[in-house]
């Protein structure tokens, strides 16, 4: 339900009152089919609107502080740099995203499933497009179409009134019942229209209908934003009260959007990761087992007998001055009922000497037969292990998961040539390690040693330090981000406060600053420190998802 309208109803509803009377501070792309629109809050908080562009699970969510690259990164719109936000408004026909700025600017999200665009307007007039160019102004040019109905408002009679539902009902033409609501309900796209009739059941009479019509319509207009996270899916979002019980529930429309295009990243990193393991491991396997049918004992089994069954020939032939100088025709011996056996000479050898030669060959056939056994047991334990290894990365779920597979079976895919070979790869730090962000990663300490180690020998001045206050626990590193990156202090606080001894308590203060303020101080026990320039942030304990 990213792109339903009445999702993103719900959400202008909320920016409006986070961002009325705030500002724009910038504009600007860092990833392909991506645009950062950086405010300011009418608090004065840093917040970011990300819309992404081109890509079917994704739509529009906030990120908290200030999130931008060093490098790789361009401005846009500079124009609209530092205008006050007057007021945040949906169409009422469509699902675009109004933000109205002084001096008659306004920055419009077009929030279509495949045309997803943010403009510029000045003087209800465009002048900048993130993607497709800018649209025409020119009024002869336009294409005429027919008005769209206010969809609130074209809903509300239908729900209030059954006759009325009735009478529409019965006067939309329509091949099957999921293509008579999306024509006759405004805002009802395929989804809702099919989560109409699934709650129908099998009664699709019009008052059964318009009954389960009216329901939905009032928990559309009542949602309950939640995010369900299934083992092998993408995750779904939904403002419906009919939400599995496993999902998690959110307040606000945007948290819940937050909290689904994070798992949604991280999905897709995770079937990336994991797509890259499994195509290793499946190719391995495909070469043993190309290698093992290759290998056929029995056929230099025979090719040995034979050698040496020729030089044993030649041997018992050695006074047969008849036979020509590159090959001699014997009877064998050893099947008298056999015909007779050719067997090619080397001229430039005596008679004894090809003796020789054939039982080095026939030696040489049964050093391949036992080496071909030693490699067929090798080949069948690495297979074995293969086969464990795909069971078990098929139960991979986060890029986490997929580090801490490829550390915990580094012997086992070292041992089958599957070990990383990325020269960026680099030996494993003696630390807990968390990847927050794309760019942010989290280092926990795991006693009071490498707590030590870690916030004086490894962490460097401008490092965000963190531990929970008041309770023992690990000292933690974030290296990645800024005092002023939010969102992300903020989940590495979450993670401290589960790796202290305050982690079954509801909330827990975690403090942080930046390392180059914390300090040693005289007769203090190891993994002890004092922390200047700290501030604090209650959080929940978690390590969920990482």
């Amino acid at each position: 339900m990213l792109r339903n309208y009445f999702t993103l109803y719900h959400l202008a509803r909320e920016l409006d009152n986070l961002l009325k009377n705030g500002y724009v501070f910038e504009v600007f792309s860092q990833q392909r089919n991506e645009i950062t629109i950086s405010l300011i809050t009418n608090k004065g908080d840093h917040l970011q609107l990300v819309v992404v562009t081109g890509h079917p699970k994704f739509c529009l969510y906030t990120r908290k502080g200030l999130n931008r690259k060093q490098r790789n990164t361009v401005d846009l719109m500079p124009e609209i740099a530092e205008k006050k936000i007057s007021e945040i408004t949906i169409d009422p026909c469509d699902r675009i995203i109004r933000l109205q700025l002084e001096d008659n600017y306004a920055i419009i999200l077009q929030l279509f499933s495949a045309k997803t665009n943010v403009l510029l307007e000045k003087n209800r007039m465009f002048i900048g497009a993130f993607k497709h160019g800018v649209p025409d102004n020119t009024s002869g040019k336009k294409e005429s179409h027919p008005a769209k109905p206010e969809i609130l408002r074209s809903l509300e009679p239908l729900a209030y009134d059954r006759a009325f539902f009735s009478k529409r009902f019965s006067e939309t033409p329509a091949r099957d019942l999921l293509e008579k609501l999306i024509k006759m309900l405004p805002g009802f796209d395929r989804q809702l229209a099919r989560e109409l009739t699934c709650r129908c059941d099998n009664n699709h009479s019009v008052e059964n209908i318009h009954a389960e019509f009216a329901t939905l319509f009032y928990e559309l207009l009542d949602p309950h934003p939640a995010v369900f996270i299934g083992k092998d899916s993408y995750p779904e979002f939904s403002i419906l009260h009919n939400s599995p019980k496993t999902s998690t529930s959110l307040e606000t429309i945007h948290e819940g959007l937050n909290l689904y295009s994070g798992k949604t990243w991280q999905h897709l990193k995770t079937r990336e990761l994991v797509g890259e393991l499994d195509k290793k491991l499946k190719h391995k396997m495909t070469k043993i087992e190309r290698e093992q049918a290759l290998f056929r004992p029995e056929k230099l089994r025979k090719q040995a007998d034979e050698y040496e069954r020729n030089g044993h020939l030649i041997m018992a032939n050695l006074y047969n001055t008849g036979h020509q100088k590159n090959q001699m025709t014997v009877n064998n011996i050893f099947d008298p009922s056999s015909c007779p056996v050719t067997i090619s000479l080397n001229p430039e050898l005596t008679l004894q000497q090809n003796a020789a030669a054939w039982f080095r060959k026939a030696s040489k056939a049964k050093e391949k037969i036992e080496g071909g056994i030693k490699r067929s047991n090798a080949l069948a334990k690495q297979k074995r292990e293969l086969v464990t290894l795909i069971e078990l990365s098929s139960e991979l779920s986060t890029p986490s998961q997929v580090r801490n597979f490829y550390q915990t079976n580094h012997t086992a895919l070292k041992s089958l040539g599957l070990e990383r070979t990325s020269k960026k790869e680099k030996k494993p730090l003696p630390f807990r390690t968390f990847p927050i962000t794309q760019k942010a990663v989290l280092y926990v300490g795991k006693n009071a040693r490498n707590n030590e180690d870690l916030t004086f020998s490894f962490a460097k001045p401008h490092d965000i330090w963190l531990h929970a206050r008041g309770a023992a626990g690990s000292h933690c590193i974030l290296r990645g981000a800024t005092m002023q990156n939010t969102t992300e202090i903020e989940k590495a606080a979450e993670i401290a406060a589960f790796y202290s001894s305050a982690k079954h308590s509801e909330l827990v203060p975690v403090m942080y600053t930046e390392k180059k303020y914390i300090r040693r101080a005289r007769n203090m026990p190891i993994g002890q420190v004092l922390a200047e320039k700290e501030k604090v942030i209650m959080v929940k304990p978690s390590s969920d998802g990482f």
